[in-house]
């Protein structure tokens, strides 16, 4: 049963993309820019993991509603 709420090809394509430019921009930080680049990188980080708990919560919302429309006549 498949609740058509999970990441398309472009999304995935997208994250791919964005982490391999952000592994390439923390190799290439400055002593400097060094501690910016752990911020960005740890915002980085907490979009996504954002990105994975809103998808969850899509499919758990999705799967409720179905339920719900099943049981009516």
């Amino acid at each position: 049963m498949g609740s058509g709420a999970g990441l398309s090809r472009g999304v995935i394509a997208l994250l791919v993309a964005a982490i391999i430019v952000v592994a390439i921009g923390f190799a290439r930080l400055t002593e400097g820019l060094f501690e910016i680049g752990l911020i960005a990188t740890g915002m980085f980080i907490a979009i996504g993991a954002r990105i994975c708990q809103a998808r969850e919560q899509h499919q758990a919302l999705y799967q409720l509603l179905q339920q719900i429309d099943e049981r009516q006549p």
